[in-house]
């Protein structure tokens, strides 16, 4: 490698932090592979939890600051004192002050800025009535072509940014790589007992779904299915993920569905692979997703998957439309409905799947992503 030292910003390195934090950890395990001598992991915000787990060559460096936009001096400070070669700031709404700390340091690193979101979607749908997410384009416009490059976890986000918000980048700048994931660390925790009941003392198939309950999740759509499921087969449903806020919108379906003895929202997990390895089937059902970490961590553990072609481009580009699992229209209760019936009830399916979902999931190891990451930044040496 042509870098001796490197740096991530993320907003919280707590185990409870989610996506971010765990991409950040697989990386570094990724580069620490690949022989990179010196890490450290920025955060914003400090946190009772435990950090996730890193290789030891790693410094974690707490900025300790209130909000992300009151971040850009303290990051300044940091890149004055540490000097990395190479700055990751991952997403939006720290990439923006993160360009600003950069420039106020001088510009000694190189910046990369990493978008784990599809920008249009968040601003003109989702957030639409929110001020700040509603100009993060106007930001993005301005402030990303600043940095040294640009990454997305997709090709669809990247493209969303250089096509549809139209940021002035040059694509020999721009690159798409998807996230790393511990797959060995994953299965290791798969195999513990899980957590709840249902799968502890299994009566009846369980179908599994994680993530925050938010609108981007889209699980009424899941629960809406999963009603159609119960007509023909006997069958519970667990969505891990901390509360959000579509949790009381989500209670009131379960009532209005009567599914409320087989439907259980157990909230955050520490270990979700123990319960994914022992469940029937798991679906995602995002109206929105980048990438879907949670689909390859479910192929790790050895059950099939089915999800919605959501905007993003996560899931089709995993499944690769359709090939290591099922993926259906976007909305569609009844397609999805029938193909988690066909993945449960199927077992030359569900062996297909659960084999090829196994074998794609290699392609997601920390050193074949590091790998990526390192050819591009080489590339704007």
């Amino acid at each position: 490698m042509k870098h001796n030292s490197l740096a991530i910003l993320i907003p919280d390195v707590s185990v409870k932090a989610g996506s971010l934090a765990n991409y950040a950890a697989a990386l570094a395990h990724g580069l620490h592979q690949l022989g990179l001598k010196k890490m450290y992991i920025v955060y914003l915000f400090s946190s009772d939890a435990p950090p996730v787990a890193l290789p030891e060559n790693v410094e974690l460096i707490c900025l300790n600051v209130k909000r992300s936009r009151s971040s850009p001096f303290a990051l300044a400070r940091f890149l004055k004192k540490y000097k990395p070669d190479v700055l990751i700031s991952i997403s939006a709404f720290i990439n923006f002050p993160a360009v600003i700390g950069w420039l106020v340091a001088g510009k000694s690193s190189r910046l990369i800025v990493s978008q784990h979101s599809t920008m249009s979607y968040r601003a003109y749908v989702e957030y639409k009535h929110d001020f700040w997410m509603r100009n993060y384009p106007k930001f993005a416009r301005l402030l990303y072509p600043l940095a040294s490059g640009l990454h997305a976890n997709s090709q669809d986000v990247l493209d969303d940014l250089l096509y549809t918000i139209r940021v002035p980048v040059n694509k020999e700048r721009a690159f798409a790589t998807p996230n790393p994931i511990n797959i060995e660390h994953i299965q290791k925790l798969s195999q513990a007992e899980p957590e709840h009941p249902w799968l502890k003392h299994k009566e009846k198939p369980v179908i599994i779904s994680a993530g925050r309950l938010a609108q981007q999740k889209n699980y009424s759509l899941l629960l809406e299915a999963f009603a159609l499921v119960r007509q023909k087969l006997d069958a519970r449903l667990i969505i891990l993920g901390e509360d959000g806020p579509d949790r009381q919108n989500l209670d009131r379906l379960i009532d209005k569905l009567g599914i409320e003895k087989e439907v259980s929202l157990p909230g955050f997990s520490s270990n979700p692979w123990s319960s994914f390895a022992k469940a029937d089937a798991f679906v995602l059902s995002s109206q929105e997703e980048p990438f879907g970490l949670v689909i390859v961590e479910a192929m790790a553990c050895g059950i099939p998957v089915v999800a919605t072609d959501a905007i993003g481009g996560g899931p089709k580009t995993i499944l690769e439309a359709g090939k290591n699992g099922i993926l259906v229209p976007q909305g569609d209760v009844e397609a999805l409905s029938k193909n988690i019936l066909d993945v449960i009830l199927n077992q030359d399916l569900h062996h297909k799947l659960v084999v090829a979902g196994e074998k794609r999931c290699t392609a997601f190891t920390p050193k074949v992503i590091a790998e990526q990451w390192v050819s591009f930044l080489e590339k704007i040496a």
